[in-house]
This record gives structure tokens, sequence and C-alpha cells, in this order.
């Protein structure tokens, strides 16, 4: 297995790994498929499904590139995966750069007694907002980072570690989106897994 086939493979892993999260989904409050055999993950990654002889097409919100159609009509939040690989030693183990980008339309970032989720919901969650106040970029940024960072029990993802600089930085893709990039470094991946017996 290459190296480079499993920068892809890591960025799945992780997708996977938020759309478990059921505050995750709720934070990026995705609409329903119009379509009842599509479920949320579906609508989540976006694709286009023939079912019963009529297609459908869901546009998505995670994305394991950092660009969207340029065609969006509906306000949304994103949410983009990626990575890069800095080093890699003794063909086997790599360091990689993991960089989480989430964005949303200027009118979706405050959270209040009427959003979805509302701020109350969102405090309930445990993450900061008031009953009445809450910011979605930096609730889901709270959401993401204790799903990923330092957690041990990432099996197959390394040790996931925020990266010392730049950890948290505004992400602004054009002047009607705001959001924030979370960056982590995660090192001692090991390729070949527990076949080589290491």
């Amino acid at each position: 297995m290459s190296n480079l086939y499993t920068a892809a493979d890591y960025k799945y892993k992780i997708i996977n790994l938020l759309l478990k999260n059921k505050n995750f989904i709720k934070l990026i409050s995705p609409e329903e498929s119009e379509c009842p055999e599509l479920d949320i993950v579906d609508v989540l990654l976006g694709g286009k499904w023939y079912i019963n002889g009529e297609w459908y097409t869901e546009q998505g919100y995670i994305f394991d590139h950092d660009f969207v159609d340029d065609t969006i009509k509906e306000k949304k939040t994103f949410l983009f995966v990626d990575v890069d690989i800095p080093s890699v030693q003794k063909g086997m183990f790599m360091d990689f750069n993991l960089y989480v980008f989430v964005f949303t339309d200027k009118t979706l970032v405050r959270l209040n007694q009427w959003s979805s989720p509302t701020a109350r919901e969102v405090k309930d969650m445990g993450y900061f907002a008031t009953d009445t106040f809450g910011n979605r970029i930096d609730a889901l940024c709270d959401c993401i980072d204790g799903i990923l960072n330092g957690n041990e029990n990432l099996y197959g993802l390394g040790d996931v570690e925020s990266n010392p600089r730049n950890h948290l930085s505004t992400y602004r893709p054009n002047n009607q989106y705001y959001g924030k990039c979370l960056s982590y470094h995660i090192t001692n991946y090991n390729v070949g897994g527990d076949q080589c017996g290491i």
C-alpha cells in the first residue's frame, strides 16, 4: 500500500469518525433529502443516485477536498478534511498534517432560540453558549477538537495532537462565509497495520 493511498484512506477515516457523532451532525444541521431512501449520511456526503427510475442529487456538506460547487443556492455549513505528508520515515511511519476546515453562511453563524440547533441545545451539548446566544463555528470546532485531539481510542489513526502553531485559524473562502481551520499533527501512523508485527 502506497503512502498516498494511506493519505486518502486517512481522510476517509476522519470523515467517518465525525459522521458517527450526533452532536456534530446536529451542529451541521443538514436538510433531509426529498428521497426517503437516502439517509442523513448520504445527504452529508452528497452524490448522485438513480432510485426507482428517478435521479436524486445531493450537493453534500462534507468533502475530502478544499472546494465546494460554486453554484450554492442554499445557506449551509460545510466541512473540508485534507492532509499533507511532510515526512516519511523508514518507508512506513508517516507524519501527517490534518486540516479540518469548517465554515458556514454568515447568516447561520449566530445561534439563538430560533436557530437549528438552538443556543440552549448547544449549551446542553456542553459547548459554549448561553440560553440565547451561541456561535455555530465555535461550537463545531469544540466538537471536532473533542473528537480528534489527543483521543487515544482512535484505532488506526496514530497519535493525533494539536499543531503547536496555528492550531486554530480563521478561514473565509469568500465574503459570504465565515469559518475556522483546525490543524493537527499525526505521528506513528503504521501503513502496514499489525501485519508487520510492529
